[in-house]
């Protein structure tokens, strides 16, 4: 049921192996061989002293901090934990429309080592909470409204104190930059790499739908990249040089179709579930099963991707792994070796794998 409420949201929104420099291979042959070759990643669940978690989407850490995004809590959005050990500390973000309260909660981001942003897409607001650490309780310092031209607002990253980034839905460009201190939208940047521009010009906004993108800033902000839902697609953006390059894998660039009241909704493969970037690499996780495949296992689906990625900055593929479950949020800790993944399918959501990272 949870996967099925999941697909259902994202859905009117849009509205192996391992080896050096590898070539493009279809998601399902990755996995294929990967089970072939007994190559799979072992993940140990880490077991939470509470059972608030329903369904825990994105993880984001800052020192000894770990805040947990939860699509499914009945109360709160997110949940505070000690890192790397998960002893569960406070909740903020109270589900609601009051005041200070969201709608749809879309993303978390540390702003310091006790201060995190959060986005409500379904106010159009963002929020401000200080107090993110042990023995302490979060605190609403800032309410946002974020400019009317910012809507569809699914995903962002910090550029800096005073700047977020945000995938821009209008389809007018791919990236909008905001002011987190009067939520103006101050400008935009880059074009969707569509192959039909006549198709952009005529639908901008489904093909932004199409395109729905989630997006991680390199610690140093120099290098933003952006990952695409329904398709194999990796941009890199250099902030300094203002190089972009682009990567299409094997299953292809995002494919949709455009309704007649101007949606776009998927007509290929569920592709990658989430991005960060270190000063070292690119990692990501990535799914590449077909609608179609989807639908026939009906309550059987589990969301989540298995083939985990690891990318240079200049977009090359470094390593390939498959996990031995779906996880849809990520955090690669690289001094520890460890990947940690939210597993949205299990009653323990919140699982590590050990990594070789070179």
């Amino acid at each position: 049921m949870r996967n099925k409420q999941l697909l259902c949201i994202l859905f009117p929104l849009l509205v192996a192996c391992t080896g050096q420099r590898q070539q493009p291979v279809s998601g399902e042959l990755i996995m294929e061989e990967a089970v072939r070759k007994g190559e799979v990643l072992q993940g140990e669940t880490i077991p939470v002293d509470t059972a608030l978690l329903r369904y825990a989407y994105r993880m984001r850490v800052q020192g000894d901090e770990a805040v947990i995004l939860d699509l499914h809590n009945a109360d709160y959005y997110y949940h505070v934990f000690t890192y790397p050990d998960f002893q569960y500390q406070s909740s903020f973000g109270k589900r609601g429309e009051g005041p200070g309260e969201s709608v749809y909660a879309s993303n978390v981001r540390f702003a310091g080592q006790d201060t995190v942003w959060v986005l409500d897409d379904g106010k159009g607001r963002m929020y401000q909470y200080s107090g993110i650490a042990g023995g302490e309780s979060p605190r609403l310092e800032k309410d946002l409204l974020l400019d009317k031209r910012l809507f569809r607002s699914l995903d962002f990253d910090m550029k800096d104190a005073s700047t977020v980034v945000i995938p821009d839905y209008s389809g007018e460009n791919r990236f909008s930059w905001a002011s987190l201190t009067s939520g103006e939208l101050l400008r935009k940047f880059g074009q969707i790499p569509v192959s039909d521009p006549e198709l952009l010009k005529k639908s901008a906004p489904a093909v932004a739908q199409g395109w729905n993108s989630f997006i991680s800033f390199s610690p140093d902000k120099k290098i933003l990249v952006a990952v695409t839902q329904f398709g194999e697609r990796l941009d890199i953006y250099d902030m300094v040089s203002q190089k972009h390059i682009g990567k299409t894998g094997a299953d292809g660039d995002p494919q949709f179709k455009v309704s007649p009241e101007g949606h776009g909704f998927p007509a290929g493969r569920i592709c990658y579930y989430d991005v960060q970037v270190t000063d070292k690499y690119i990692y990501t996780i990535y799914d590449g099963r077909q609608f179609k495949d989807i639908i026939k296992l009906a309550d059987a689906y589990k969301q989540g991707g298995r083939i985990f990625r690891i990318f240079t900055h200049e977009g090359d593929v470094v390593k390939t792994s498959v996990l031995d479950r779906p996880i849809t949020g990520i955090y690669v800790d690289e001094a520890a070796g460890l990947l940690f993944g939210t597993d949205v399918n299990a009653d323990e959501q919140i699982v590590k794998f050990s990594l070789e990272l070179e």
